[in-house]
């Protein structure tokens, strides 16, 4: 009888009255202490599991970390001092596709200057995206972004667009370092995503949702209170730049060149999309200058076609009589 006996040992031992005290104790003095820290600590024989279900029932297991270096923010003194450009990470409707966002905000006052959805993040369309917000506020002292391909060169030799341009118009270009940098913008993308995506996912065009896009945009900045602005709405506190330029002179500074050959099809693409030019030009090179939403198509300095910028996906070329004109 004494073989079949269960002679089994185990490791577990229950905490003591004195003990749960101590551990109490020594967490209340210094919060940030872990269940670990604590059982070595204080020299106790039970697993750390056990330190931590003793924090549970007290409610001590989920009290914050206090910030070693503290976070220091920031806040442009007055509208148009700085600009905060980026592009939200693609978000899908269902009956239209993958789509990005693109979006220029006062840092001041949280004023959304300009935006839009698009199907691509192209260079192009955030060119498209500030020169609206220059048409219709003026210009900023300076811009911040992130360093996507868009706002950056990645290469020794020369700059991107967006740096070229901004250098012509005066305006301070700035890189974020980190992404809590850009905290105003990624916190209205995230607003946005809820606010504004989840409620209109049922809509079947690009060009419906940025129509409804730009009708919700004027309702956040005009009629949406702000927390960070002591519950005044964006439009109370922006004030348009004093900084303007006329649209011709907008559109001459702003001038997007760049050669293309023409296609079999009597057609050259431009970020995606194509455009019909006369057949005579099969095989050849021809330029593309884009002045404000307008793209001239050129050859030999004779503009050979014009079109307004479009923006639906176009990932086949087409038969030349379906081609817009």
């Amino acid at each position: 009888m004494d073989a079949l006996r269960d002679k089994r040992g185990g490791t577990y031992r229950k905490i003591t009255e004195a003990e749960e005290s101590k551990i109490v104790a020594c967490k209340e003095e210094k919060t940030h202490r872990s269940a670990r820290f604590i059982r070595d600590h204080l020299k106790l024989s039970v697993s750390e599991e056990a330190v931590r279900l003793v924090l549970v029932r007290h409610g001590l297991n989920r009290i914050g970390l206090p910030p070693v270096k503290p976070v220091q923010r920031f806040v442009a003194k007055e509208p148009n001092e700085l600009w905060q450009v980026d592009i939200m990470g693609k978000v899908r409707f269902p009956l239209v596709g993958d789509l990005y966002l693109i979006l220029a905000l006062d840092d001041h006052s949280r004023f959304i200057l300009s935006g839009a959805f698009f199907f691509r993040q192209f260079k192009l369309n955030v060119f498209l995206v500030l020169y609206r917000a220059f048409m219709k506020w003026g210009l900023p002292r300076g811009v911040l972004s992130d360093r996507g391909s868009q706002f950056k060169a990645h290469h020794r030799h020369g700059e991107a667009d967006y740096q070229w341009y901004a250098k012509k118009l005066g305006i301070e270009v700035i890189y974020a370092n980190r992404a809590q940098t850009k905290g105003k913008i990624e916190r209205l993308f995230r607003f946005i995503q809820r606010d504004f995506v989840m409620e209109n996912l049922h809509l079947t065009s690009l060009e419906a949702i940025n129509e409804v896009f730009q009708r919700w945009v004027e309702n956040y900045n005009f009629n949406h209170l702000n927390k960070a602005l002591d519950r005044e709405c964006a439009a109370g506190v922006y004030t348009p730049s004093l900084r303007k330029l006329t649209s011709e002179e907008l559109e001459f500074i702003l001038v997007h060149e760049e050669p293309r050959k023409v296609l079999k099809t009597g057609s050259i693409t431009y970020y995606g999309q194509y455009y019909r030019v006369p057949d005579e030009y099969i095989g050849r090179r021809v330029w593309t200058k884009l002045k404000g939403e307008t793209l001239f198509i050129e050859s030999g300095k004779k503009v050979i076609a014009q079109y307004q910028i479009k923006h639906d996906r176009l990932d086949e070329p087409r038969d030349n009589s379906n081609l817009e004109k």
